[in-house]
């Protein structure tokens, strides 16, 4: 029977594997930690609609247990790859088992940019500038926070939050010249959940551009500034600490063209999106290519975004790029259609299992 390794239990990954095996093909999903979902797993909401992140994981890991077409390893990742498709051997680390696959899918997802490479913001210096993702988890009532917002330094309030778009981002000086596509949405969506749990809470987005592209998006954005959330366009120069725990914040509104100073409880910074970290090791091990932002490489990006630099191997979600949530989803179906018409063009070696 035919069978595909998936390396990635994120959303992309788990549909991927779902899309499969309504396709009548096994698959086995290597994910290197304890449990599926990926990032998606620790969203209490997700924009442009606030759908729990977690119900999709949910949702998606149901389907997943309800196909007997489908075997997880977690807590695992590949050593290598020998062969060439459709008769590819993957040996795993945990206990050097070798997995036949007639095809391989790449979904191993992205990293957030590590906000301490921006040192004029002072994350993990100044104990009360965070990041989105660690704002995601103040706001989660499932959290050891229980949606409280406060400040790590003393556990205060806070009710003067300012958030910082494309950490990390459009910059030349971190070599990361890319927009990160999701940072506007989903700081956007964060700004939102604080103004309605807080009406008094002051909340200032400091901003290049305002980048709200897809359905839902602008509409979004809209409802922020009716809530009274602030946008102010300039890029934040720096921040300090005041010795009771308030960062100050230095920035030039470039629509009034004057220097802006202000001080909040809270700074968090909307990080961007990176090549996930496995990256290198996963290209030497598959002997595809990445491009030179560090993401793999498709054969044509305009018409064969899921198929990689070698044969047999596609890729989905992420790895490919800055993608929202629905996009990594779309991304498993279209990379299963392609994999179950590869298959069908293949010769199945005799004997395989």
């Amino acid at each position: 029977m035919e069978q595909v390794v998936i390396l990635g239990g994120g959303v992309a990954g788990m549909q991927t594997a779902a899309a499969l095996s309504d396709l009548g093909i096994k698959s086995v999903i290597i994910e290197k930690q304890s449990e599926l979902g990926g990032k998606v797993k620790t969203y209490d909401k997700i924009f442009p609609f606030f759908q729990s992140g977690k119900e999709i994981v949910k949702y998606l890991e149901s389907k997943l247990q309800s196909s007997s077409l489908i075997n997880i390893k977690t807590g695992t990742e590949i050593s290598s790859v020998t062969g060439s498709a459709p008769d590819f051997q993957v040996r795993l680390t945990a206990d050097s088992q070798r997995i036949p696959a007639q095809a391989i899918v790449v979904a191993t997802g992205f990293e957030p940019f590590d906000a301490s490479l921006q040192e004029e913001y002072g994350y993990s210096v100044y104990p009360n500038v965070i990041t989105a993702t660690e704002m995601e988890h103040m706001l989660d009532f499932e959290s050891d926070t229980h949606g409280e917002l406060t400040r790590p330094s003393d556990g205060k309030p806070a009710k003067r939050v300012a958030m910082i778009f494309c950490a990390g981002s459009r910059s030349e000086k971190l070599g990361h010249n890319y927009c990160s596509r999701i940072c506007c949405s989903f700081t956007i969506k964060q700004a939102i959940e604080i103004k309605e749990r807080r009406p008094d809470a002051w909340v200032t987005c400091f901003y290049i551009d305002i980048r709200t592209y897809g359905r839902g998006f602008e509409e979004m954005y809209r409802k922020a500034q009716e809530l009274g959330i602030k946008f102010i366009r300039g890029r934040v120069a720096e921040c300090g600490m005041l010795p009771n725990g308030d960062i100050t914040l230095k920035a030039e509104d470039t629509i009034q063209g004057k220097p802006i100073r202000g001080t909040f409880d809270l700074v968090s910074l909307s990080t961007g999106m990176t090549p996930c970290v496995d990256a290198v090791k996963l290209m030497r091990i598959l002997g595809i290519r990445v491009d030179e932002d560090g993401f793999f490489t498709s054969i044509d990006t305009e018409t064969q975004p899921n198929i990689s630099s070698r044969e047999g191997i596609f890729l989905a979600g992420a790895v490919t790029g800055l993608k929202p949530i629905p996009d990594c989803i779309s991304d498993g179906n279209a990379v299963a259609a392609k994999v179950a018409g590869f298959i069908k063009t293949q010769v199945v070696p005799q004997g395989f299992v």
